[in-house]
């Protein structure tokens, strides 16, 4: 009954709960496959990373950047890894006693970085950059965002105020003008390993469909052609603040007054992006994990 029990999540690595049983026999192979190909290609040595407590999506950056390092993934605790990064699919995290417990004998990432919900990410932002997005929606007059507080949602919805009443779990925000034209908006991801990288994913999507999912297009831009120098330094400082070391940054240049504006934390990833270059994409690998294995003394 226990190798049942063990089984149904997983021989190598525990699963999430309810995964069909031929999934997890796929990704336990997988698994396998992988550890003996990096095996070989380091030396006949085990290089792994511990991402716990859930285990990383194959689409996940986490899961690609340690592809390409030759590292393991595990979520098991008790085997012998040589970094840890704290990957819960929560937007306010509860699973991190046990990584405290192991943060005296190995660098933890983003232990510390436990509450991405918008009203945090609003917090820290204002902070450091001392505007805000935020708007009384009561009082406030013209048009605003309505979306949960929740991260992931993309229930974004436009809004004309001032309104009635407030509804809780709701946060609600100026209209940030990003359109690239009259039929795209334009998103900038930031990639960030302790600071930002040298580069951003600008992304373009439908401006119908500007607080989905979609995407239509995807570039990579060095940071220096997107932000000032100013502003990469108060996007280090809004990481710093917000104890993020390691994910992507959504963030919004407003036509209206020019400014920037963090308007997501994603501590875990997937990437790169939808409809990014097959050549894009490895850039952005390679680039990823080379900065974690230099910043992390891998």
């Amino acid at each position: 009954m226990y190798f049942i029990k063990k089984f149904n999540r997983g021989i190598f690595n525990k699963y999430q709960k309810g995964m069909p049983l031929l999934e997890i026999m796929a990704k336990d192979i997988n698994y396998l496959i992988l550890k003996c190909i990096n095996f070989f290609k380091a030396g006949f040595k085990n290089k792994t990373i511990l991402v716990y407590p859930h285990y990383p999506s194959r689409r996940s950056t986490i899961y690609r950047i340690a592809k390409y390092m030759g590292y393991n993934i595990t979520n098991l605790p008790s085997k012998k890894y040589n970094i840890a990064v704290y990957w819960e699919y929560n937007t306010h995290r509860v699973e991190f006693k046990l990584l405290e417990e192991k943060s005296n004998f190995s660098k933890i990432v983003n232990l510390y970085n436990r509450d991405i919900s918008k009203v945090n990410v609003e917090k820290d932002f204002y902070a450091v950059f001392k505007y805000s997005t935020f708007v009384n929606p009561l009082v406030y007059k013209g048009k605003a965002v309505k979306k949960n507080d929740i991260n992931a949602k993309h229930d974004g919805k436009i809004i004309d105020c001032p309104i009635d009443k407030t509804e809780n779990e709701y946060i609600y925000q100026i209209l940030i003008d990003n359109s690239h034209n009259d039929n795209l908006v334009m998103d900038i991801r930031v990639p960030v390993v302790k600071n930002l990288l040298d580069f951003v994913y600008i992304k373009y999507r439908n401006i119908n469909e500007r607080f989905t999912n979609t995407t239509i297009k995807t570039d990579l831009k060095h940071v220096t052609e997107i932000f000032s120098e100013n502003e990469i330094e108060l996007l280090n400082k809004f990481c710093e603040k917000n104890y993020f070391e390691y994910g992507e940054l959504d963030v919004l240049r407003n036509k209206n007054d020019n400014k920037i504006y963090v308007v997501d934390v994603n501590n875990t990833p997937l990437g790169p992006p939808k409809n990014t270059t097959r050549e894009d994409k490895n850039k952005a690998i390679k680039k990823i994990a080379n900065e974690f294995k230099t910043v992390y003394n891998l």
